[in-house]
């Protein structure tokens, strides 16, 4: 059941340009879904709280017909989901089509 949700919506015009910036807290939250009406992203968190990992974070597809399919980065009106609790989560443009109607959403259970 969840205590707390951590709502946000963005959008951007850049790539690698930060979508969604959780600094600080992040590691409250357990669950998170992202997705966007358009453009790609892609997940770098910093597990402990100060340093970005230089990979991204796989996700996991939730409009796959395979459940387990894994992705680094997000299609255009896809959904994704990672499970895990950082201190610190960016969210970046990944190549040159804008992100638009992006969310990112955090479930603290």
């Amino acid at each position: 059941m969840s205590v707390g949700v951590l709502r946000r919506l963005g959008a951007t015009t850049a790539d690698n340009e930060a979508v969604f910036e959780i600094t600080s807290n992040g590691d409250q939250y357990d669950t998170w879904q992202l997705g966007s009406s358009a453009g790609a992203m892609d997940v770098f968190v910093a597990g402990d709280g100060t340093n970005y990992l230089s990979a991204a974070v796989a996700l996991i597809d939730l409009g796959s017909t395979a459940p387990a399919t894994a992705v680094v980065e997000t299609t255009a009106g896809g959904h994704y989901g990672i499970r895990g609790r950082w201190p610190k989560i960016i969210v970046r443009q990944k190549g040159a089509t804008a992100v638009v109607g992006a969310y990112l959403i955090g479930y603290e259970s």
